[in-house]
This record gives structure tokens, C-alpha cells and sequence, in this order.
């Protein structure tokens, strides 16, 4: 079996993230420009990502991606965003009953963009249904050229409108 750069640095040091108390949300292995760049992109379940979590991650398993990787590369780990990324079928999962936002690489009958909830992951077709306001919508993820969560920072603000820390807004906005 041939696997992907991506997969085989994140079986190397997935335990060893696990260990230190986050999880990987994806690994992406891209050239931009000149460079090669390398992506770890954590998660943490007690709370946010922080900086020096990033710092310590990125000094902990840059020796052990060094043996993998042949060719120079720029190591970026970074936390998810409030907006995660979906990359995976891990990660769609993981996302059910929130909203997030699909972006298609051509349009179909119904557009090229929607936003709902996802409702269902299909994980052996890679299928993915997502409720929209008046039909469930069954997308293959061959099709799909960009996917998130979406945060609903209205509601947050209202919620908190007389003391609102954009530090502390939470961790996940399901609807």
C-alpha cells in the first residue's frame, strides 16, 4: 500500500500529539511558491489552542517528520480557527449536527454554494448529507471544492453583548 506523505506523518506522531493532550484535526503537505509547507493543524478537547501549545507541539515531532521528509520544508502547526476546516471524512464526522458551509467545484440544480446543518456522513461512498432550509441535500465530496463550520457571531455577541471577550467565545456554535 502507498500512502500519502500526509498519512504516514501523522501515524508517526499521532500518539505522540494524543500524549501531549491534543488531537490532529489534518495534516496537509503543500508547495507555495518555492517552499514546501507542512501543516499540523490541532485541536484540543479542554479548551483552545494556544501559541506556546503550537511552540511545543511544532519542537516536540520536528525530529521525527526530519526522518520522513527528504526535502526542505517549512513546519506551520497551527490551531483550527473558529471556522474549521473540513478536510477529512475524520472531520465531517466529527462535525454532525453543526452548520457548515460547502462550496462545489461546478454548480448542480440546486447552486454551487450551500450552508446547513450536517446531518449525515456516508463514510464508504463519501457522501455527505446536509440540511438545508427546505430539502436534505446528498453532496459527494469528489464534487466539493471547500467546506467549514460556520460560527454564528451574532448570536454570540447578543448572548454576551454586555461583556463580550473575543477570547472566550465558544469553542463550537452548534445550531
Amino acid at each position: 500500500m502507498k500512502w500519502k506523505i500526509e498519512e504516514k506523518i501523522e501515524n508517526e506522531i499521532g500518539s505522540r500529539i494524543e500524549e501531549l493532550g491534543f488531537e490532529i484535526e489534518y495534516v496537509e503537505y503543500v508547495k507555495e511558491g518555492d517552499r514546501n509547507i507542512l501543516r499540523i493543524v490541532l485541536d484540543k478537547l479542554d479548551g483552545s489552542v494556544t501559541i506556546d501549545d503550537c511552540e511545543l507541539v511544532s519542537r516536540d515531532v520536528e525530529d521525527r517528520i526530519d526522518k520522513l521528509l527528504d526535502s526542505e520544508y517549512v513546519l506551520e502547526v497551527s490551531s483550527p480557527g473558529v471556522e474549521r476546516q473540513l478536510k477529512n471524512i475524520k472531520l465531517y464526522k466529527k462535525y454532525i449536527n453543526h452548520e457548515i458551509y460547502i462550496k462545489l467545484f461546478k454548480k448542480d440544480e440546486d447552486g454551487k454554494e450551500f450552508t446547513g446543518i450536517l446531518t449525515d456522513v456516508d463514510e464508504d461512498r463519501e457522501y455527505i448529507t446536509l440540511k438545508l432550509e427546505n430539502k436534505n441535500k446528498i453532496i459527494d465530496l469528489k464534487n466539493v471544492t471547500t467546506a467549514h463550520t460556520v460560527y454564528d457571531f451574532d448570536a454570540v455577541l447578543k448572548q454576551n453583548s454586555d461583556n463580550v471577550n473575543l477570547n472566550k467565545l465558544n469553542k463550537f456554535n452548534k445550531k
